[in-house]
């Protein structure tokens, strides 16, 4: 059996980098590899990576015909760069069947051999590492459909169920972009009539009943990069961000300077002792806001403002009724 492909490219270009021609049985002995696998190899290193690569009939043998080695056209990353570039290979992979990304897929390939080639590691390595897997939601199989119509800014039809409701009904979209949140996907448009912004959960969706039509719509601006800035979620936000102040435990304060559930800049530091790291947020409070702050229990407390209290205290009001003694 032959060695894996990485490592035959290494071994391939360990050799002829040397400025010798190579003959065909020393590289098929170095590689385990028949004929006809090596001139696929061959084929692929000049076609992926420009490697130039010539049989010499004279030396009987291939070469490189200027100085070459493949591991220069790769990037310097450190460990942490390898671990963060195959997180979002994994990523992209899993949209790398979509239809209109078809240009795309080759790419991510390409970027997946070098990674490969350059940072070759033992084949039970993957037993140290797992990637966390997104798992294929309800809707996801429409995601083709919507995003051909954002690009060629058509107007969609689908009928529409939410959870809360008994009935489905007829919705006329334009649709500005599809974003993903919490492993779903959400189509992000204005509604033909009445006009207004609105967003729709493509699990929601009724099977088999979203068409993209030749209506005509004029519709209003939409900057998603200016709207979405200033809150958690996806939905349709009327308020302003406002100041939120956040009290975390010095161990919750930790992880969340590690990783913040939502940007803050050095001056919005208030407290940073060892009992304490307090911050102020600029952001719309909304129920994501709220359930991400729900979620960390007792490790946080809103100190401001007080409606956002109110809320909180609410929640966790009626969560303990749940398990309150009767």
């Amino acid at each position: 059996m032959p060695l894996p492909q990485n490592q035959r490219f290494q071994f391939i270009n360990d050799q002829l980098r040397r400025g010798r021609a190579v003959p065909a049985s020393v590289l098929m002995q170095g590689c385990e590899s028949a004929e006809r696998t090596l001139k696929e190899d061959l084929a692929l290193m000049r076609e992926r990576y420009d490697a130039p690569i010539r049989y010499n009939r004279r030396r009987n043998g291939y070469e490189y015909t200027y100085a070459f080695d493949l591991k220069t056209v790769e990037l310097e990353l450190t460990d942490q760069d390898v671990v963060a570039l195959k997180r979002a290979l994994a990523t992209l992979n899993q949209f790398r069947d979509w239809t209109v990304f078809a240009d795309f897929r080759g790419a991510v390939e390409k970027i997946e051999q070098a990674v490969r080639f350059r940072f070759a590691q033992p084949a039970d390595s993957q037993a140290h590492i797992i990637f966390e897997a997104v798992p294929a939601g309800r809707g996801n199989d429409l995601l083709d459909q919507v995003l051909v119509a954002c690009l060629q800014k058509k107007v969609i039809q689908f009928r529409y169920q939410k959870y809360q409701d008994s009935e489905s009904r007829l919705r006329t979209v334009f649709p500005h972009l599809i974003k993903e949140h919490r492993n779903r996907w959400y189509v992000i448009g204005h509604e033909v009539e009445p006009t207004q912004l609105r967003v729709f959960g493509l699990d929601r969706v009724v099977d088999g009943t979203l068409e993209i039509t030749d209506l005509s719509f004029d519709p209003p601006a939409f900057d998603a990069e200016a709207y979405f800035r200033p809150a958690l979620g996806v939905a349709v936000y009327d308020d302003p961000p406002e100041e939120v102040i956040l009290s975390f435990s010095r161990e919750e304060g930790l992880r969340f300077q590690a990783q913040p559930f939502y940007p803050f800049r050095k001056e919005d530091i208030l407290v940073n002792t060892n009992k304490e790291f307090r911050v102020r947020l600029s952001i719309i409070i909304n129920k994501e806001l709220e359930y991400e702050l729900a979620r960390l229990g007792d490790t946080v407390r809103v100190i401001s403002p007080e409606k956002l209290i109110h809320r909180l205290a609410k929640f966790h009001k009626r969560a303990l009724k749940l398990y309150a003694k009767k």
